[in-house]
């Protein structure tokens, strides 16, 4: 990933390297999300405080520069279903 990077090239570069887009067009189904949490849950699991799905055409290296999370929190991307997002 370079800051020039897409998400919709992330995702694409993702699916690929894990061998779950056989076909193009299956990236579309994927969409990468900002997701802003904290560990202590039960077991120590990752706790979502929010989550954003993030524009195709956004550039996440440069989200990550221009704003931080509150204190205490921290910041991951993580690709997901796009029909569970739209929930």
């Amino acid at each position: 990933a370079t800051p020039r990077s897409t998400a919709r090239q992330l995702v694409r570069e993702a699916l690929e390297r894990y061998g779950l887009a056989p076909e193009e067009g299956t990236s579309g189904e994927y969409v990468l999300c900002d997701v802003v949490g904290r560990p202590g849950g039960p077991g120590g699991s990752w706790q979502v405080e929010y989550l954003r799905p993030v524009g195709d055409a956004e550039r996440p290296l440069v989200l990550q520069d221009v704003w931080k999370p509150k204190t205490g929190c921290s910041r991951r991307f993580e690709i997901r279903r796009r029909q569970e997002v739209e929930r």
